[in-house]
């Protein structure tokens, strides 16, 4: 039986795993907007989502372990020049068996999945592509980052494109038809247009370290204003008309229910709070445009619509909370600031006459 002392060290250490692998930062960004994926696709095809839970609590755990691979080696081929620059990375003070030990934790369970899907080259292809685009996104000679247009189109596929893909992918194994092509084609198209806007955003972020370094990132590469018109008027339309074409293609009308009370409660946020609203160029008090529909409101709006066609569904709806509570949270609060507003102003008015 452990000791209090023991399992104290135990539990530091798991902590500070889990700090390294940095899952605060993309466990809901990354993972959420992919089982919606699913989800959409799964209402598609008429298919039951809660049919399918074993298989989508494989995908999230396989694709836990190559996001969490992606922190690990970025920050351990990173490490000279985020010293150099002043920027925080995790594995700084960490013995090299520490970094060892904690790639090795991501590695193991997605080889172990990647075994598992041995037999669907199309699955398999499109998990390891992930991989393989992270990789060639950190490491040298190849090192993606440092090769603009390369280095977006690398992140934005492995960070999106592919999760979304193998997603839609894995639910349309169990239809019996063919699989359809017009549904992919727009799920690509929003994913990776999606996975553009996130990569901007990040490059643009660490934009100042990178210039210390002189890391020459596709956002060094090129003005502030180039950048803001890329997103604004190529990126993002496209992830629009791709994203409101999957809505309609799919038939759900809670899901748009949802989109216009996003907009609503964006807006208060806007006028009342003053916050910006932006599409890849970070600023101060700002947003990114749709991403808190994507995480929160996208994923919700399938489960409910396939709840209406088959009850049980509904069951999934707390688990997915639960299992992404952070940001349905959030916006849970927001909403509860705005309606107690609303109603004190109008008991004052009632108190008024």
């Amino acid at each position: 039986m452990e000791s209090p002392a023991t399992k104290n060290l135990s539990h530091r250490r798991w902590r500070e795993i889990f700090k390294t692998v940095r899952a605060a930062e993309w466990w809901e960004f990354k993972l959420s907007p992919m089982l919606a994926t699913a989800y959409a696709t799964a209402f598609l095809l008429k298919i039951s989502i809660l049919s399918l839970w074993p298989m989508l609590l494989l995908a999230l755990f396989a694709w836990a372990a190559c996001a969490a691979y992606v922190s690990v080696i970025n920050d351990l081929t990173d490490l000279e020049d985020d010293l150099a620059s002043g920027k925080v990375n995790r594995l700084v003070g960490k013995s090299r068996l520490f970094g060892a030990a904690v790639l090795a934790s991501c590695i193991v369970p997605g080889a172990a999945v990647a075994i598992y899907w041995r037999d669907d080259p199309l699955l398999l292809s499109l998990y390891l592509a992930s991989w393989v685009a992270f990789t060639l996104y950190s490491l040298p000679p190849v090192r993606l980052k440092k090769r603009g247009v390369f280095g977006l189109l690398a992140d934005a596929c492995g960070a999106h494109l592919f999760p979304a893909l193998f997603a839609a992918t894995l639910v349309s194994r169990r239809h019996a038809g063919p699989m359809d092509i017009i549904w992919l084609a727009a799920v690509a198209v929003w994913s990776l247009s999606l996975g553009l806007r996130g990569i901007l955003w990040h490059q643009l972020s660490d934009l100042h370290n990178d210039e210390k370094v002189g890391l020459s990132t596709f956002a060094r590469r090129h003005k502030t204003a180039w950048l803001r018109g890329l997103g604004n008027f190529f990126i993002f339309p496209a992830e629009v008309v791709a994203f409101c074409f999957m809505l309609c293609y799919a038939g759900s009308r809670v899901a748009i229910v949802l989109l216009c009370y996003y907009a609503l409660l964006t807006f208060l946020r806007i006028r009342l709070w003053g916050v910006n609203l932006v599409v890849a160029i970070p600023m101060p008090r700002s947003y990114i445009i749709m991403q808190e529909y994507y995480e929160v409101f996208f994923p919700i709006a399938f489960l409910l619509s396939s709840s209406l066609r088959f009850p049980r569904d509904a069951l999934m709806i707390v688990p997915h909370l639960l299992i992404f509570p952070r940001r349905a949270v959030e916006s849970s609060k927001d909403a509860k600031v705005f309606i107690d507003a609303a109603v004190k102003r109008m008991v004052g008015r009632v108190r008024f006459w």
